[in-house]
């Protein structure tokens, strides 16, 4: 029995390991043509910076790439044997169906093991560099930035919109204050200013200020209920091209340590009040022997204003069924497993596209359930929790019928 299992399974690794290198590169590609264009045009990032977007999507397409690879795997290899009527022999010699899937069976806990491994870790970690990696690009190369009829928000204190750009001179620049009613030092209002053209100066990066020559430009101020237009010939304009101090708060963007953390700061900062803060920052500002209180407290404000602000009730009801979600996703090689071997021996033909076709069929499937059930994750209460195993459970159902099936083929 063990000579037989180890045959079953050194077959299964070896075909898994070429399904797993194949669906890899096929979604790398398909990454690759989504993002080399904003990569490499949009952003200005070194051709240097694909190795980098490469090695962090290896680990997010195996998410899909292992189970996948590993169904197709199944399919071939039992198919195989069953054209071959080698499980013909093996059911003569005794063995039920369930004990000729034991190898499959072991191979899928290990690979479910390792897939969970990977949602919870590997995948949001190289989900969150990939995000990165293109805002870095940006933001290093500030230039890229400004485009032909796009708006430009990445900045702290404007806003900008570029009618057209030739070169390093930009055409219609429009330039708007980030928050409505900000005030200059002298008490005006400040409002748009308009150029007719502005050209590109240097970027400093110790500062990151980036210098823009503005030309023939129109600036509003306002001051109570008057509006002055002064037309100015030529100024400079120096805009401050922010790091960025704060991750997109969306699931797959977090491990699940870090969503575990999220939350119980969430729900630590929901007990604080406005009143509370406020009587923090007088008692901050009473204090002169601690001069950097009162921009700590500022600071902290700050933070708790941004975790509320994005993380609403939908939001934060997607982080909290993250984990459910991961741990589903991670059970698909169980479950492909158990599917596999009768569909396998249900197709009973020696090429390889039957497999191949089936594996593309079923995991299609399988996917689009889980994309469906993703949905649930809107509705509050327990229901997200229940939908998100819906897809194993059916797919258990109709692997136990498909073995009851199978029970005589050979």
């Amino acid at each position: 029995m063990r000579t037989l299992d180890l045959y079953i399974f050194r077959q299964l690794v070896a075909v898994t390991f070429l399904g797993v290198l194949s669906l890899t590169l096929l979604l790398l590609l398909g990454q690759l043509f989504k993002e080399l264009h904003s990569l490499l045009v949009e952003s200005g990032a070194p051709p240097g910076i694909v190795v980098d977007f490469v090695l962090q999507v290896i680990p997010f397409s195996l998410t899909f790439s292992v189970p996948w690879g590993f169904l197709t795997a199944v399919l071939l290899v039992y198919g195989r044997l069953a054209a071959d009527n080698e499980l013909t022999s093996m059911r003569m010699a005794g063995l039920s169906l369930w004990r000729l899937s034991a190898p499959a069976i072991v191979m899928a806990i290990l690979l479910s093991g390792l897939c969970y491994y990977i949602n919870i870790e590997i995948a949001p970690r190289g989900k969150n560099a990939m995000s990165e990696i293109a805002v870095k690009a940006a933001m290093d190369n500030p230039r890229n930035l400004l485009h032909s009829g796009q708006a430009v928000t990445k900045l702290d204190r404007v806003r900008l919109y570029i009618e057209k750009r030739s070169g390093d001179r930009l055409f219609g620049l429009h330039i708007y204050p980030a928050q409505e009613g900000e005030k200059s030092r002298d008490g005006t209002v400040l409002g748009a200013m308009h150029a007719r053209t502005a050209d590109i100066g240097e970027f400093d990066r110790n500062s990151r200020q980036l210098l823009l020559k503005l030309h023939d430009t129109t600036i509003e101020h306002r001051s109570g209920e008057q509006t002055d237009l002064p037309i100015v010939r030529e100024m400079p304009m120096r805009i401050h091209i922010p790091l960025r101090n704060h991750r997109k708060m969306k699931p797959n963007r977090f491990t699940n340590a870090e969503i575990a953390e999220t939350l119980a700061h969430l729900d630590r900062i929901r007990t604080i009040t406005p009143e509370t803060c406020n009587s923090v920052q007088a008692a901050a500002l009473s204090t002169p022997s601690f001069p950097c209180a009162r921009m700590l407290v500022q600071e902290a404000v700050r933070e708790i204003n941004h975790l509320v602000v994005t993380l609403p009730p939908v939001n934060e009801l997607a982080f909290r069924t993250e984990g459910t979600q991961r741990t589903s996703f991670a059970c698909a090689c169980l479950v492909f497993a158990l599917i596999g071997v009768p569909l396998a021996i249900t197709a009973r033909r020696r090429d390889s596209t039957t497999g191949f076709a089936l594996g593309i069929l079923v995991a299609a499937l399988y996917f689009t359930a889980l994309v469906f059930c993703e949905l649930s994750r809107k509705i509050p209460g327990a229901t997200p929790y229940i939908v998100l195993w819906l897809p194993n459970v059916l797919c258990l159902a109709f692997a136990i019928w498909q073995h009851r099936k199978a029970l005589y083929r050979g």
